[in-house]
């Protein structure tokens, strides 16, 4: 396996510079945005750093006579923990192999080295690096066929990753159409991606709010960091829940921090004719409720919280314990990072949501970062809301529909 790092200015670019070099056979093991700090970035721009590799066996170069000192350490490290007499860099064998090598770079270059303090940091700097390429192999090795795939297949992959889905995911997506389609479906372009889209769909649930009548009343709770549309989001459900559905729709207001937020849902409930009541503390919610016994559904808009102090947490915990809802909806944002997203959801599990809302998806620039997100955590998708428009702008929210949104990656082409 020959192994290369391309850098660009675009993913694009570098990509295009890879298949120049590698061919169009190549696949890309990692990348990363390279900042204006790097050295290697002299242009002072961001720049995209692609390494990419080929697995075809290429026929052997004479090397150079020159090898820098690390080089030769690094060779003599491998000979001796290996005891081969040449090892070929482009030829990493197998995922045991590639871990057991990497394993002994760990070993050996924690052994003392009788070199000066600079010349070992760069041993280091350098077996780090080694480790990490090894250990990228690794991990892709599994992936190693995937050149190998029908042209549709390998496009679909590529446009997994270009909508921010997560290499590893999107590889096991392609490889799972492979193995379902025949070699005619595959070669077809429109049945690769109806089956794609199938898959990426089975792994991902949805439940919406029931339009009807119950025989008790509902209790919906929205909760959420601060500044995702929490608040508008209950007035589109209110709306909806009354002018269409024909429901007895009751609010209830905890959001008591933000400047103008009671103001604004007492506006709308003013304009709808909804009854509604504020609360302050934990108990006036129980007794809220309690009014709107005989509402078909209450909504009650909480107030945002920083998922990182768990002490806020906590006290909306004890507002909704109070409420007992019979659903908590926990409103993320689209245009939220993939690491911050996945620690909102992780931290707001303390409140037990047992639905997501995916609101401003109309901002958000690509939403494949979602598919980790929404199938790790399990939690259904109930709504998707695309603008402030109320009653407008929601979209209840179905497996097929998302997946055309991960897939495409923006709204306006799901």
């Amino acid at each position: 396996m020959r192994i290369k790092k391309f850098t660009a200015p675009t993913m694009k670019e570098a990509t295009e510079q890879m298949k120049r070099e590698l061919g169009p056979e190549a696949i890309i093991l990692n990348t990363r945005k390279m900042g204006k700090s790097t050295m290697v970035n002299f242009l002072g721009k961001e720049m995209v750093e692609v390494t990419a590799a080929i697995d075809e066996p290429l026929p052997k170069r004479a090397r150079p006579e020159s090898r820098s000192k690390s080089e030769e350490e690094f060779r003599r490290i491998l000979q001796q923990e290996k005891g081969e007499r040449d090892i070929a860099p482009e030829t990493p064998g197998t995922i045991d192999d590639l871990r057991s090598m990497a394993q002994q770079f760990d070993k050996r270059s924690q052994r003392t080295v009788p070199v000066g303090q600079a010349e070992y940091q760069q041993l280091r700097d350098d077996v780090d690096e080694i480790k990490a390429t090894l250990a990228t192999i690794a991990e892709h090795f599994k992936y190693s066929k995937m050149p190998a795939l029908p042209e549709p297949l390998r496009q679909a992959y590529a446009r997994l990753v270009n909508n921010d889905v997560d290499e590893r995911q999107a590889a096991d997506i392609v490889q799972a159409v492979y193995g379902k389609l025949n070699d005619a479906q595959l070669s077809s372009r429109s049945d690769t991606e109806k089956a794609l889209l199938s898959e990426i769909a089975r792994s991902l649930k949805t439940a919406a709010l029931p339009r009807g009548k119950s025989k008790s009343c509902r209790i919906v709770a929205l909760v959420g960091p601060t500044g995702v549309g929490k608040t508008t989001t209950i007035a589109k459900l209110a709306a909806i829940s009354k002018l269409i559905n024909r429901l007895d729709v009751g609010l209830i207001s905890a959001d008591t921090y933000r400047i103008g937020a009671i103001e604004q849902l007492r506006t709308f409930a003013g304009i709808a004719d909804i009854p509604m009541e504020v609360v302050y503390k934990p108990k006036e919610i129980a007794a809220a409720v309690k009014k709107f016994r005989n509402k078909d559904i209450v909504f009650i808009d909480t107030v945002g919280r920083n998922q990182k102090l768990s002490k806020d947490i906590t006290e909306l915990k004890k507002f909704l314990e109070a409420a007992a809802p019979d659903e908590i909806h926990l409103v993320v944002s689209g245009t939220t990072g993939k690491r911050t997203l996945s620690d909102v959801v992780n931290k707001f599990s303390m409140l037990k949501a047992n639905r997501l809302i995916l609101s401003k998806m109309d901002e958000a620039a690509s939403v494949g970062s979602l598919l980790n997100v929404l199938q790790e955590s399990q939690i259904p998708v109930s709504y998707i809301t695309t603008g402030q428009t109320v009653p407008d702008d929601i979209i209840t929210a179905d497996s097929a529909m998302l997946a055309k949104l991960v897939y495409n990656g923006v709204i306006g082409n799901a």
